[in-house]
């Protein structure tokens, strides 16, 4: 077992990924989560709590060689919630002296005109972007002062085994793809949208935290090359062995069912990202570290394997 302790906050979809890749490389992790107690099996120990709370997070902190932050509040609590998470994060890093990987999504930009690089302008047009890009600020700032050493990750809409959250390829499209029901989309299904892979992210995500060229910067993970959610759709279909369409959503129909699921509520102000050509470029992170993401094609085979093993409601 290596000597390296990393911290990984969030159990969820993406921590739980970056957790099991990193004992499965003979680490040592604490993986922090919002609720439970606190236990130790083998390499793994668990502490359950509020990232929030200043004197959990130094605490949850100390000892470690690298903290990997993914950690994100329910998307209807972002406004009340947001700040104080990556607050607690930067504290742990500040306290610890170990750096500090974050885990961020591509909402700063706005709504991009071309491929979205590193280079590209902080332009937030929605309130969740606005949030983004402050907190994203408050970490390069800390850096820059010498109070930790940071490092932004970003990626875009997620999918791939274990990846039910997502705005896309979640927990409803899988429940549809698996009855042959056509894939939905919140703007024209043709435009270009980059999709990341979740193995991919997690896998980013430790490589920075074991870099020291990564710090201070922000980096995008890498993703395969974007394609338009129709034929992502489509690759879903082919691997079922069924022929998948795939509907647009009326604005109409997401502000209904926001009334019901807050989660859904807060996607409507985020479809202007499928109204508009929507391409992250990776090459910053290809170049500097030797990585390329995985394709497409086996990207959704994997899923799709993943997504018959799941028991059928």
């Amino acid at each position: 077992m290596s000597d390296s302790l990393f911290v990984v906050f969030g159990a969820g979809q993406i921590g739980g990924q970056v957790t099991q890749r990193l004992l499965a490389a003979g680490h040592r992790v604490r993986q922090v989560r919002r609720s439970g107690g606190a236990s130790t099996k083998g390499a793994l120990e668990v502490r359950g709590g509020d990232l929030a709370d200043l004197t959990f997070a130094e605490e949850v902190g100390r000892g470690a060689t690298a903290l990997i932050h993914c950690a994100v509040p329910p998307y209807h609590q972002w406004a009340a919630l947001l700040e104080q998470v990556n607050a607690g994060a930067l504290h742990a890093a500040k306290t610890s002296k170990a750096p500090l990987v974050v885990l961020d999504n591509l909402y700063g930009y706005g709504k991009p005109v071309g491929p979205m690089t590193e280079a590209s302008p902080v332009a937030p047009i929605s309130r969740k972007g606005e949030l983004r890009a402050k907190v994203a600020a408050q970490l390069l700032d800390a850096h820059a002062r010498g109070d930790a050493r940071v490092a932004i990750a970003r990626a875009s809409d997620f999918y791939g085994p274990g990846i039910t959250l997502a705005a896309i390829f979640g927990e409803r499209f899988i429940g549809r793809a698996l009855a042959g029901k056509a894939g939905e989309c919140f703007g024209p299904p043709e435009l270009l949208h980059s999709y990341s892979y979740g193995p991919d992210v997690a896998q980013g995500l430790i490589t920075l935290a074991n870099s020291s060229k990564a710090w201070g910067e922000v980096w995008h993970l890498p993703v395969a090359p974007a394609e338009p959610t129709r034929s992502v759709v489509a690759r879903f279909g082919d691997e079922l062995g069924v022929k998948l369409g795939t509907n647009v959503v009326p604005t109409v129909v997401l502000h209904a069912l926001g009334l019901f699921v807050p989660a859904m509520k807060e996607l409507i102000e985020m479809a202007y990202q499928w109204r508009v050509p929507f391409v992250l470029d990776d090459a910053k992170f290809r170049a500097a570290f030797g990585v390329q993401p995985t394709a497409l094609e086996v990207g959704v085979r994997e899923t799709v394997k993943w997504m018959k093993s799941l028991p059928r409601k």
